[in-house]
């Protein structure tokens, strides 16, 4: 299967260009208990057009048969989709380095212990801890994470044992609005210590090979779907991989037109049903639908399709920006622009 090129539109819709889909949760399918509007029904279309999905979570509090109870709770019922997460990506890590029944401290939601248990590993919380020859840590989010337990992980990692963070995630998406992820309890035992941990989640490869590994596909037959530039694009692309960023969760429109090229992703669009859409590559969209005035205001001038008018303002955006012009980062103009294309935060 081709990749996109910079002169590739392709007609048909765009997870029919793939032959597996790899696909974050908060703030892509769900924002904590609420789903975002017609993520339900774009995952079930995909799935019955025979295009397996698997959903890969860097929170890694809940187990995947936890996090699948909810995705069917929530409506999605047909088989041809799975769900790896975080905590599996770090108990894979650590079962390539230590014999089957090593003890490893468990910091996070029951994810975090199932997930060593599932490779031979034995997982062990605060109140274990003394006593026992910990050889790891694991540190995951939890609604429950306590100070204690976080200073358990300072004083084993300032010691020495080896410490593997799930993921960095400063920020979780909720149906409340952003609360903090586990980077930032991550970060307050970095603040105490002079230790960095391991990182397995996105965006490092290790969660997209596991999920690669589940779907069996190729790098260019799978596609990435996610919200945060910083870790899903920015992971995909580091991955080798294609990926759509869905305006739903935590990047708005603005933080993609400003993105680095390392954070840039193939596709954009403002949710989950830019599946069931034909695909407009970033680097080929319309150039004529967009018009960067003299004092470096965006002013769209063209009548058409959505999709193809959110995609021209991002690339108009990053075509300016390239070549050294100037681009208002104006909040009021990117909020009006938002409006203009539909894009609505529910």
């Amino acid at each position: 299967m081709s990749r996109p090129t910079e002169t590739t539109i392709r007609t048909e819709v765009l997870s029919a260009q793939y032959q597996g889909v790899i696909c974050d949760l908060d703030g892509v399918v769900y924002r904590g208990a609420t789903p975002v509007p017609g993520a339900v029904d774009a995952v079930n279309q995909v799935t019955t057009d025979g295009i397996p999905v698997v959903f890969a979570t860097n929170n890694a509090s809940r187990s995947p048969d936890t996090v699948g109870d909810h995705l069917r709770e929530l409506g999605i019922g047909r088989p041809g989709w799975s769900v790896v997460t975080s905590s599996q990506a770090a108990a894979a890590y650590l079962a390539e380095r230590l014999p089957r029944q090593t003890p490893v401290y468990a910091v996070g939601g029951p994810g975090v212990a199932q997930a060593l248990t599932e490779v031979g590993l034995a997982p062990v919380r605060v109140s274990e801890v003394a006593g026992t020859s910990v050889e790891a840590v694991v540190q995951g989010l939890g609604i429950d994470v306590t100070w204690r337990e976080l200073a358990e992980v300072a004083h084993l990692v300032q010691g020495g044992t080896t410490w593997v963070a799930t993921n960095l995630d400063l920020m979780l998406p909720t149906s409340r609005g952003p609360a903090p992820g586990n980077g930032a309890l991550v970060a307050a035992v970095q603040t105490a210590t002079t230790v960095r941990p391991h990182v397995v989640g996105k965006p490092g490869a290790a969660l997209f090979v596991l999920a690669r590994s589940r779907l069996g596909t190729e790098q260019a037959e799978t596609l990435v779907c996610g919200d945060r530039l910083d870790t899903d694009i920015e992971g995909a692309n580091a991955a080798g991989l294609d990926s759509l960023l869905v305006l739903s969760g935590a990047s708005r429109l603005q933080d993609l037109a400003f993105a680095a090229p390392s954070a840039r992703p193939t596709y954009v669009a403002s949710d989950l049903t830019g599946l069931l859409e034909p695909g407009v590559c970033l680097r080929a969209a319309p150039g004529d639908l967009v018009e960067l005035m003299p004092d470096a205001v965006l002013h769209i001038r063209g009548d058409a399709e959505r999709g193809r008018l959110l995609s021209s303002v991002v690339a108009t955006t990053w075509a300016a920006r390239d070549a050294g012009r100037a681009v208002s980062d104006d909040f009021g103009m990117w909020r009006r622009l938002e409006g203009q294309l539909g894009l609505t935060r529910l």
